[in-house]
């Protein structure tokens, strides 16, 4: 026997070992590793209607923007890209689905990297970046940090540091909680592109978590009221989008490596506990957002191949790494879903091979006033953002 087959059987029954082991976290059970997809049947039936319909706005123009805002009723958009410089585009008066981006960015938030980002209800744009934590782009283009570490009240890992803020979602109440992640205990590195100007590249550490199996991703909640920040919940292998239900009963947690969205309950009787909203899914899962009618757009920005399985052990994660390394940046494609506060998948919108939209991160919806809902995504890696109408009846 070659070799290398020996070193593949060793590492399939090492593999198989491991497949028994659960993770108990020190405040959740965390299942170490996620069930196998259920693959692209059902509702997640393959289709290109983000192919044939999508608009592609400001390419080469915007690099890198993770998030988008609508803004004025849908009159203006609001982004921040990689460099971390925020600007703002502007609708035709002619055309409402034609948007022109300002002549130059209106702030620049410095040494950053942000991902997710909203306004809050003063009119402040609530920044995760994971460089400083999480800031607070003022009306006046100031920036102030809220807060870069866990607060020494928190019952769970007081005084730790907040490493990579990652995507986040406000509370309509009167005290305005911001429930945000710290995606993993790694901070993100300065890329240094030939030609272009540094930057925070934060998809080397995300691929450093998935190949380590850092499972030490944190739902956050900030407390404006006494600027106080507590850990809820830890265990999540990449912690990413967040998104509050329609009653604020619970928060939704998207793991990215774990291809499944949590619900973390914050009134009633679970209050304080976790359970899945949906799992088994088809790719790796980034930013969500609530919809008008209390659902949730998810983004998910890459397929979940075969290398997912391998990440299953850490020892065929070693070995992969140094005998033949995982090349995690997957095949382009592009896919967003909606799906209810109660795990129903409603909607599967795809380009199968990226060709012409692909590692969508986030989805904004915008109500227009013919009834047709149009979306907005955003971008990580991409050097644009999209949008696309559809009809709220259409499945």
């Amino acid at each position: 026997m070659k070799p290398t087959h020996v070193l593949a059987c060793l590492a399939a029954f090492l593999f198989g070992l491991e497949l028994s082991h659960v993770n108990i976290g020190s405040v959740l059970h965390v299942q170490d590793f996620p069930a196998p997809s259920l693959g692209l049947v059902g509702p997640f039936a393959p289709n290109e209607i983000l192919k044939d319909n999508v608009h592609i706005l400001f390419k080469y123009k915007i690099n890198g923007s993770e998030t988008t805002n609508v803004e004025d009723g849908g009159q203006s958009l609001l982004l921040i890209d990689k460099y971390a410089e925020a600007w703002h585009a502007y609708s035709s008066e002619d055309d409402d689905s034609n948007y022109s981006l300002a002549d130059k960015p209106f702030a620049n938030l410095g040494a950053a990297r942000p991902l997710g980002f909203m306004k809050d209800a003063h009119g402040n744009v609530i920044v995760c970046d994971t460089n400083q934590g999480l800031v607070s782009l003022e009306p006046d283009g100031r920036v102030v940090l809220l807060a870069s570490r866990v607060s020494a009240s928190s019952p769970i890992d007081p005084d730790s540091y907040i490493q990579f803020a990652n995507n986040l979602d406000i509370s309509q109440s009167a005290e305005g909680t911001i429930f945000f992640t710290d995606s993993v205990q790694l901070p993100a590195a300065v890329e240094h592109a030939p030609g272009e100007r540094p930057y925070f590249e934060p998809m080397s550490t995300v691929m450093d978590t998935l190949v380590t199996g850092s499972k030490t991703g944190r739902l956050l909640a900030f407390y404006p009221q006494n600027g106080t920040v507590h850990v809820l919940a830890k265990g999540f292998w990449f912690a990413n989008g967040v998104a509050l239900s329609g009653d604020e009963s619970f928060v939704a947690v998207a793991e990215t490596a774990g291809f499944r969205i949590h619900r973390f309950w914050l009134k009633g009787p679970k209050a304080g506990t976790m359970d899945i909203l949906i799992e088994r899914l088809p790719g790796f899962v980034d930013n969500m957002v609530r919809a008008a009618d209390g659902s949730f757009w998810v983004a998910l920005p890459a397929p979940r191949t075969m290398q997912a399985y391998l990440l299953k052990s850490k020892i065929l994660r070693a070995l992969l790494r140094y005998v033949s390394p995982i090349q995690l940046r997957a095949a382009p494609w592009g896919a967003i879903m909606k799906v209810s506060p109660d795990g129903e998948v409603l909607r599967f919108l795809m380009d199968t091979k990226g060709s012409r939209v692909s590692s969508i991160t986030d989805v904004q919806e915008h109500k227009l006033a013919d009834g047709r809902t149009r979306l907005f995504m955003g971008s990580l890696l991409q050097p644009y953002v999209s949008c696309i109408d559809i009809q709220d009846d259409a499945r």
